[in-house]
C-alpha cells in the first residue's frame, strides 16, 4: 500500500512573548518601536501626510533614524528565527513536514493606523514593536482525506491548538487543501 499524504497551506499571524525576544536581543523591541513611531509621527505631521508610510520609505528619505531602522531589522531577524524554530519544534509531532513560504514581521508592512486616529502614536508604536509575525506555510500530513473541507478544518484546529501555548496570540487563516 502506498503512503498517503495530504498537503495543506495556511497563513498564521503569531505574537511572540516579548520576554522571549528580549532574551536574544540587545535593544528592547518596545523602546525601538516607540522611538520609530515617535520620529515617524513627527515627520508625517511636519510633511502633512494623511498616512504613515511603510518603513522602506525611510530608507531613502529623512525622518526616521537609519540606526533605529537597522536595530529593528536586527530584532526582526532574530524574531523570525525564533518563530521559525518554535513552529518547527511545536508542530513537528503533528505534521510530518513543514515548508515555510514566507515569514514577515508586521513592523515592515504598511501601518493601518492613520495620523488622525485617536491614540495614533500608541497604535503606531504597537505596529513597530517587532513581536507579531505573519507566516505562510505548507504542512504535510501522512493521512489521506476524501473530504477536503474536513482536512482544512482539522489542520487549522491542530495548528491553533498546538501553537497557542507557545505564542501570545495565534490566528490561523487562509487554510487550503493542496493535494492528497
Amino acid at each position: 500500500m502506498a503512503l498517503q499524504i495530504s498537503q495543506i497551506a495556511m497563513a498564521l499571524k503569531l505574537q511572540i512573548p516579548l520576554e522571549a525576544v528580549e532574551r536574544h536581543v540587545a535593544a528592547s523591541p518596545v523602546v525601538v518601536g516607540d522611538e520609530i513611531a515617535r520620529q515617524m509621527h513627527a515627520y508625517v505631521k511636519q510633511q502633512q501626510l494623511g498616512y504613515y508610510p511603510a518603513l522602506d520609505y525611510f530608507q531613502e528619505q529623512p525622518g526616521v533614524d537609519k540606526e533605529l531602522i537597522e536595530a529593528l531589522e536586527n530584532i526582526t531577524w532574530v524574531v523570525s528565527g525564533i518563530v521559525r524554530n518554535e513552529i518547527l519544534r511545536t508542530l513537528r509531532p503533528v505534521f510530518s513536514k513543514i515548508h515555510f513560504e514566507t515569514i514577515q514581521t508586521i513592523a515592515f508592512t504598511m501601518p493601518t493606523v492613520r495620523p488622525t486616529q485617536q491614540d495614533a502614536l500608541t497604535l503606531l508604536a504597537r505596529h513597530f514593536t517587532a513581536d507579531v509575525v505573519k507566516v505562510s506555510l505548507i504542512a504535510t500530513l501522512i493521512q489521506h482525506f476524501q473530504d477536503q473541507a474536513f482536512a482544512e478544518k482539522m489542520a487549522e484546529g491542530l495548528a491553533h491548538r498546538w501553537l497557542q501555548g507557545t505564542f501570545t496570540q495565534v490566528d490561523v487563516s487562509g487554510v487550503r487543501f493542496l493535494s492528497g
